[in-house]
């Protein structure tokens, strides 16, 4: 594992010249995430594991004497492997219906039962991608998950509130996941599986209606890649899971990091909430059981989630997201970001690829302000080690964690010096 160089704390600037950020924090967050890695060959969502990463942050914050500390246990989806499975295995109906039944039943009749066989993966992806309840839900498996929050008050009147998130579970180290290459080729195929339960039924529709019949053979195409995309989600869960050192106990790190440090220098009227969340992996359960709880009085609050900060000479905010339709930064949240990252030249990251999703995405879908932080290399929009058997605490980069850091710092330096003026942010 790398080490930080000591550095005295001067100015943002001084220390990105000095390549060195924030030494006694950053030394603890890359300390955290270590730990957190490292006590478990994964942390699955709903496992066991999970539940220790749970628990080290639990006892670490009481520790140090984190008042108001709290933990909030649900029941969180184990794979996201399956639902796509059944999802895509109700589109591979529509296909067979089409093709299998048009002698017996007719065309007409076959073109129907397609289409509402479509119809129903798509509602199916439309509701959990808007982090809705979907059906079938319970009969895919779950397992006990656990959220810990923690509530770090102002030293005076609170004003504003801004929340920290970091999410503790890791995912499977699925193929898609094993090289750059491959993971263009899953943001490719993704695409065209999910957009494809839209185009399909058109398709077959044309064909019937126009009788131009090599359109058919887009509809061969798109049953292979929905095919491709059940086959991964029925044997996704088959492989190990990624030790998830950037993804994303770097994160869980970095937010302890800042906890502590906002403990022992309180802002003056703002209110910071700690959110370590479950099931991120699975579709974001864990934040929407926190927010279920706690929306309302954090209808006016700012969000700030940490995804895959850890390795990287880039700092970006993820300015659009969305799997199956689109959510973007607000500019109020947007030109925050801005200015507390202006000295760390803070880059705009349009779109993280098809098929992925943060729990900003929860956060834009309710609604509300918040902003979602990730580092990469310089040139590349890839996220490293990403999902990947290679995510291990010897890869993260003390420099990526102190940059984070430091934006993070001024970003609720800048919150409370709002607070302090007017009262409002």
């Amino acid at each position: 594992m790398r080490s930080v160089g000591a550095v005295e704390i001067n100015s943002v600037r001084d220390q990105q010249s000095d390549n060195s950020f924030f030494q006694e924090w950053t030394a603890k967050a890359l300390e955290h995430a270590s730990k957190i890695t490292l006590a478990s060959p994964g942390r699955g969502s709903a496992t066991e594991s999970e539940m220790k990463a749970a628990s080290y942050v639990h006892e670490y914050l009481s520790r140090i004497g984190t008042g108001n500390l709290r933990i909030q246990e649900f029941n969180g989806l184990r794979s996201i492997w399956f639902f796509l499975a059944l999802t895509f295995g109700f589109a591979l109906l529509g296909h067979a219906a089409f093709w299998l039944l048009r002698i017996p039943l007719g065309i007409l009749p076959a073109l129907f039962l397609s289409i509402v066989a479509f119809a129903f993966s798509g509602f199916m992806l439309f509701s959990k991608f808007t982090f809705r309840d979907f059906p079938f839900r319970n009969t895919l498996p779950h397992g006990k998950s656990r959220n810990v929050v923690a509530v770090l008050p102002a030293r005076k009147e609170t004003r504003q509130k801004v929340v920290l998130i970091s999410h503790l579970d890791s995912h499977r180290a699925v193929i898609w996941f094993a090289s750059d290459l491959l993971v263009k080729a899953y943001r490719l195929l993704s695409m065209l599986a999910i957009y494809g339960v839209l185009l399909a039924p058109l398709v077959y529709l044309l064909v019937v209606v126009t009788g131009f019949i090599p359109l058919i053979w887009i509809g061969a195409l798109l049953a292979l890649v929905h095919l491709s995309a059940w086959f991964t989600g029925m044997t996704a869960d088959l492989g190990l899971y990624s030790p998830g050192a950037n993804d994303n106990a770097a994160a869980v790190g970095t937010v302890m990091a800042l906890g502590e440090r906002i403990l022992a220098q309180p802002l003056q009227h703002t209110e910071v909430w700690l959110a370590f969340t479950g099931c991120e992996e699975t579709g974001c359960d864990g934040i929407k059981v926190f927010l279920d709880a706690h929306q309302k009085e954090l209808s006016q609050a700012l969000f700030l989630d940490f995804e895959l900060i850890g390795i990287g000479d880039q700092l970006s905010y993820v300015r659009s997201e969305g799997v199956v339709r689109k959510k973007s930064i607000s500019p109020e949240a947007e030109q925050l970001i801005q200015e507390a990252g202006s000295e760390l030249a803070i880059h705009p990251l349009d779109g993280i690829g098809a098929g992925v999703f943060t729990e900003i995405g929860v956060v834009w879908e309710r609604g509300l302000q918040g902003a979602c932080l990730v580092a990469h290399r310089d040139g590349s929009d890839m996220l490293p080690e990403w999902h990947r058997l290679t995510d291990t605490p010897d890869r993260l980069e003390p420099e990526a964690l102190g940059r984070v850091h430091a934006a993070a710092w001024n970003l609720l330096q800048k919150v409370d010096e709002t607070a302090i003026k007017t009262g409002v942010v």
